[in-house]
């Protein structure tokens, strides 16, 4: 009875360590909104917490991680990976300055595009029987119509650059109602929610132009410290990030776009 009873003390310890997680990470990120990967403002994890988060927590899931998130703005963000306070961040791009006090997953001296959380891409879509003339620098329209895009949304920044005159609008489906209506020439808008809100309204009668206005990838970046203490771990994640990312993004984007109709 005795033996017995040390066996399933020792079995009951075994699975119970299995269960925990076998590290706490801290990572940080914006306390502004970037629909629809960084949802919310402020300090806390919002709910729905964003794509970006969905990818990591389905990462640490497989990995059994546990994940400590740190809301900062977006500098402090970058100046707490500087400083080790935390372990890393996101999402953020390739830049050499980033390079010097972070860690991003690398191949051939580049960032591994496939290990990427995200890719930020803009393109501009239109009616298809609606002609509307696009290099990829200048825009040419009928009767001048504006292009619609998501107010406060970081495109609006690039049309204006482009000098081209765009209507900042709250929601998807009312782009896309301007757009039926004829009231804009196009829309400029993240491929993902764009993709995902043709498909399950069914609007037959939009396409999308080439090429797109902007493309960038967007990474989880780590301390060098925390690198340095567990290479094999960060590898871990990336590859695991690498692996997930396509299909919680597919599965996951609707979810929010239902959010942004309850918000706005």
């Amino acid at each position: 009875m005795r033996n017995i009873l040390l066996l399933l003390m020792i079995l009951l310890f075994s699975n119970s360590s299995l269960s925990s997680p076998i590290k706490t990470i801290k990572l940080a990120y914006s306390d502004i909104e970037s629909f629809p990967f960084q949802m919310g403002n402020g300090t806390s994890v919002a709910t729905p917490p964003g794509l970006s988060i969905d990818v990591i927590e389905q990462a640490a899931s497989q990995l059994n991680i546990k994940i400590e998130y740190v809301r900062l703005p977006g500098k402090r963000v970058l100046h707490h990976i500087r400083a080790n306070d935390v372990d890393g961040g996101f999402i953020f791009s390739y830049n050499q300055e980033r390079a010097q006090y972070a860690d991003y997953p690398l191949k051939d001296q580049q960032a591994d595009s496939s290990l990427r959380i995200a890719t930020l891409d803009y393109f501009l879509y239109k009616l298809k029987q609606q002609p509307v003339d696009w290099d990829g620098t200048r825009l040419q329209t009928v009767n001048q119509l504006l292009v619609g895009a998501h107010r406060g949304f970081s495109i609006v920044k690039i049309l204006q650059a482009n000098k081209i005159d765009t209507l900042e609008i709250e929601t998807t489906a009312k782009l896309f109602e301007m757009l039926r209506k004829h009231r804009i020439a196009a829309v400029a808008i993240q491929s993902n929610i764009a993709t995902s809100f043709i498909e399950e309204n069914q609007l037959t009668d939009i396409e999308r132009i080439e090429p797109p206005i902007s493309t960038k990838d967007y990474y989880l970046i780590f301390s060098h410290r925390f690198t340095q203490q567990n290479p094999e771990l960060v590898e871990q994640i990336w590859q695991t990030i690498g692996e997930v990312r396509d299909q919680v993004i597919e599965s996951n984007t609707k979810k929010y776009l239902a959010q942004e109709k309850v918000v706005n």
